[in-house]
């Protein structure tokens, strides 16, 4: 496997290997979230645009989540998950926060675009910044668009160690069908945004991860079948991503996207396992966090001008995300978030 030059790809082990496939998948939905951004924010926001329907991979996001927290985190875990989680989560959500901020400061103060005078009362600023979106009835303005989904982030994690991996697994099967059909029932147009599918979306991944070592899914993701499975919901997902799935259709995204939970336990010469964990890929999911949540700052603040050809635009808005989110990493977000669970690892031992 080739690797990206200058890059350190963190991942998760699973029995000696590392979650790169997901990493992968990680970072290949965060540029189609991007693209989605792009495409609106430059042609208009039509329903029939391409990529219309990035917001299954934001639960795509909420699924990954819910497999690699079941991993890296136990039943037993007390109040120092949840610190862990914020210092993993918050620092990014408020400097991105403050970055568009300025940037709408700036722009209203010059004649260009900001969402709304809404953003600019301290009030809005407060429930941005305290992981309030989707968590109270009263809705508010975003500063990022982006980060509604890092708030559900925060919060439903929060059920994997105090939740999910005490339940049952029998439970937790009943449970998936009926969450999901109780969704449909209630927003049959699409899956919605909303805490109750963000949980749905990280028990799914919860419950994939305590049967990834069963002897049934050991047998499938190694036999002749998972193969083109795996290309059919890779095809499915994609699709759904581009076109924008309505009704069934979406929900039936979520379950196609669940086999591509276990493409780390598929043989190395597997094309879309070697895709997944190609250099290039893997970069972009070592970033995919700063990634998804920087790009809206570079979008609004029109560093790169709207008159330039779309290829060009977009290639350019991508390249100068890349880098910022690169530089975040390496300068800030990895090793703060390191010494910060260092420090709530003392305190725990201390306790």
């Amino acid at each position: 496997m080739t690797t990206f030059p200058a890059v350190k790809i963190y991942g998760l082990k699973m029995n000696g290997m590392r979650f790169r496939s997901l990493d992968g998948l990680r970072g290949s939905m965060a540029v189609l979230v991007l693209y989605s951004h792009l495409i609106g924010s430059y042609f208009g926001w039509r329903p029939d645009r391409p990529l219309a329907g990035a917001t299954l991979c934001v639960l795509f996001f909420f699924m990954l989540s819910g497999f690699v927290l079941s991993a890296s985190h136990s039943k037993n875990e007390g109040f120092s998950y949840l610190l862990i989680r914020f210092a993993r989560l918050w620092p990014l959500h408020f400097m991105t926060t403050i970055s568009m901020l300025c940037i709408y400061i700036y722009n209203k103060r010059n004649g260009f675009y900001y969402s709304s005078e809404d953003v600019f009362t301290l009030g809005t600023f407060l429930k941005n910044i305290l992981f309030l979106h989707g968590m109270i009835l009263y809705k508010f303005k975003l500063l990022n668009e982006p980060s509604w989904s890092i708030s559900l982030e925060f919060w439903c994690s929060l059920l994997i160690p105090y939740v999910f991996l005490k339940a049952r697994l029998k439970i937790k099967l009943l449970l998936i069908p009926l969450l999901l059909f109780i969704s449909y029932l209630c927003y049959p147009l699409k899956p919605p945004s909303n805490v109750l599918m963000a949980a749905i979306c990280m028990l799914m991944g919860n419950v994939a991860y305590s049967v990834k070592d069963s002897s049934f899914i050991r047998s499938l993701s190694t036999s002749a079948l998972f193969k083109p499975l795996a290309c059919l919901c890779v095809i499915y997902c994609t699709a759904g991503i581009w076109t924008g799935f309505r009704g069934i259709n979406a929900y039936l995204c979520l379950l196609s996207f669940i086999p591509l939970l276990f493409l780390d336990l598929t043989a190395e010469e597997f094309f879309v396992k070697r895709f997944f964990c190609s250099g290039i890929i893997l970069f972009l999911g070592s970033v995919s966090f700063p990634l998804y949540l920087f790009h809206e700052s570079v979008i609004v603040s029109g560093i790169v001008p709207k008159k330039l050809a779309f290829p060009l635009y977009s290639l350019s808005v991508l390249v100068i995300s890349l880098a910022i989110s690169y530089v975040y990493n390496e300068k800030i977000g990895n090793p703060l978030y390191r010494k910060l669970k260092t420090l709530i690892s003392r305190k725990k031992s201390d306790v």
